[in-house]
């Protein structure tokens, strides 16, 4: 039986398990996916396990997903722009590093949102962490005219910016954090953990928002934040990350096994989640 882990610490509240073990049940693949919470200096030794065909492939959650670059053999495109790897599997003998995150989002947006963004949109992101740089990363290839980041750190969104310096046709400019989004919005996405607790308070007022504006939060627990309350009381189409999750799975899942997942296999598991 092939073995898949997601790693990280902690790693009990992860959802993964319950996703790719559905799918793999599904496609008749003798395999299994667990959880494995480990400490920093297992990490080599995991991935050598990868190299050796007694690990079939890795999902990589905090506090990894930068660690691993220096372990495996090729960084791909993806984790170069989003700054981390959420995914590592083995192809011709090399250990890849991929991030299947911010391809999650734009799948989920296009495919299961029914969003689709013209160029010369405007874009407004709530925070600089790790999820903004693959999120962002995809967004840009849809060339908007601007991204907007606020951060509660400027100097952390300031470096932001500076990654992404080089696309000219989209001007990223830096808001300090509580920033009003306006009606010219086309998407706002909150790329932050604010929100994940219930006491954190709604830090942007949504008031100036146009009807066409879509409210995307990419936390799924809880099910609706302060933000996308907001959003519902103005009429304001919104979604938490449920799809985004189910999405970047499907992403590592085809890395791992070649499946391509469809649309009924994305519903199902959404359904399994709750």
């Amino acid at each position: 039986m092939k073995k898949l882990f997601v790693i990280g610490n902690p790693i009990k509240h992860s959802m993964s398990p319950l996703i790719h073990n559905y799918w793999i049940t599904k496609y008749l693949l003798n395999a299994a996916y667990e959880k494995k919470e480990i400490l920093v200096e297992q990490l080599p030794k995991i991935i050598e396990d990868v190299r050796l065909g007694k690990i079939k492939g890795l999902n990589v959650t905090v506090p990894f997903k930068k660690l691993v670059f220096e372990l495996v053999d090729i960084i791909d495109d993806t984790a170069k722009e989003s700054m981390a790897v959420n995914t590592i599997y083995r192809k011709k003998g090399k250990i890849i590093g991929t991030n299947t995150d911010g391809l999650g989002f734009l799948e989920s947006l296009i495919k299961d949102l029914a969003i689709k963004l013209k160029p010369g949109s405007n874009i407004f992101c709530i925070g600089a962490g790790g999820a903004a740089y693959g999120i962002i990363s995809q967004l840009i290839k849809l060339k908007p005219d601007v991204v907007e980041i606020s951060n509660r750190t400027e100097k952390t969104a300031i470096k932001l910016k500076n990654h992404f310096s080089d696309h000219d046709k989209t001007i990223i400019k830096v808001r300090p954090w509580g920033f009003q989004p306006n009606r010219h919005t086309d998407l706002l996405v909150n790329t932050s953990t604010h929100g994940m607790n219930h006491s954190d308070k709604l830090s942007f007022n949504l008031d100036l928002l146009s009807k066409r504006t879509f409210v995307y939060d990419i936390i799924y627990s809880p099910r609706k934040t302060e933000l996308l309350k907001k959003a519902d009381s103005l009429g304001l189409k919104n979604s938490n990350g449920i799809y985004m999750l189910i999405r970047q799975a499907a992403q590592s899942f085809k890395k791992w096994f070649d499946v391509d997942l469809n649309k009924e296999d994305i519903i199902n598991v959404k359904k399994l989640l709750g």
